[in-house]
């Protein structure tokens, strides 16, 4: 291939990087964009000129920047493992009851818009569509009590 045809296939990938936000391949667009970009000046200098030694370059250049700056980035926040969820963030918050929570046993809860496995560590039902506070998180399982407020304004009224 041409020198030019290399930089375009990395300006393509870094683009699809950008508009993807990193979101399909946590970077994975990017480290083969720089791939391409340093074939593409490899070709340039008439050091790969068969398509053979191009295409092994831009293999062994993805996977060794891959691996030499994955870890980096991960360190900053750019990178995050997929189903990673900041878990610390959801103690204190309130999710909506799906179906109704027994004292000490287990049942769903929505919080953020995604189903969660609860279990109500509290002494009190908690009704389906109710409010239940999130006192911690283990594993998958957010551990949750009937939000005091709401219990009190239902015998209230």
């Amino acid at each position: 291939m041409l020198w030019w045809h290399w930089s375009i296939m990395g300006l393509i990938l870094i683009g699809l990087e950008i508009l993807t936000l990193g979101g399909l391949g946590n970077f994975y667009f990017l480290f083969f964009g720089v791939a391409a970009l340093m074939v593409s000046a490899l070709t340039w200098l008439s050091l790969t000129e068969a398509a053979w030694l191009q295409w092994l370059s831009f293999v062994l250049f993805g996977i060794l920047s891959l691996f030499a700056m994955k870890k980096p980035l991960q360190g900053t926040g750019f990178i995050r493992e997929k189903n990673e969820v900041p878990v610390d963030s959801m103690v204190g918050e309130l999710a909506t009851v799906l179906e109704t929570l027994d004292a000490q046993r287990i049942g769903k809860v929505e919080l953020h818009g995604t189903s969660w496995t609860a279990r109500n560590a509290g002494t009190f039902t908690i009704s389906k569509g109710s409010q239940a506070k999130v006192i911690r998180v283990e594993g998958l399982t957010l551990w949750v009590q009937a939000d005091p407020i709401v219990q009190e304004e239902s015998h209230v009224g």
